[in-house]
């Protein structure tokens, strides 16, 4: 079973990076619901940091795939389209979020369903996951 994580994080990188959709049955949560509702509240309590986008208006336009992968050593953040940066403070991971969601979604066209591919490393991840 160690084995088997690591190997199935590897593949949706790679299927993200391929822009393909991997369709194997795993654990997953998934955080829906109304404008305002929480829904970044319940991932950042489960990463136990704060990093994603805030505001009055409605900030996350793209979906989250968000893997948490328990490591030694430091704890980090790296973004699928950005694979060779490490993030090490979260208001840049939340600057990344925002700046590369501007990429995609322009102020005129809404939300897309482009994800924004995220993982932390973490040598706290026993007590996350």
């Amino acid at each position: 079973m160690e084995m088997l994580i690591p190997m199935i994080n590897q593949l949706q990188q790679i299927f993200t990076a391929a822009n393909a959709r991997l369709t194997l049955t795993l654990p997953q949560i998934v955080v829906v619901g109304a404008q305002s509702a929480g829904k970044s509240s319940v991932l950042e309590n489960i990463v136990g940091r704060d990093f994603l986008p805030r505001g009055g208006s409605m900030v996350t336009k793209r979906p989250l795939v968000l893997q948490l992968i328990n490591s030694n050593g430091p704890e980090y953040a790296v973004f699928g389209h950005k694979p060779q940066q490490k993030f090490v403070n979260y208001p840049d991971v939340r600057a990344e979020i925002e700046n590369d969601t501007q990429k995609i979604v322009r102020d005129d066209m809404g939300v897309s369903n482009v994800p924004i591919n995220l993982t932390i490393y973490s040598p706290h991840g026993n007590e996350i996951i």
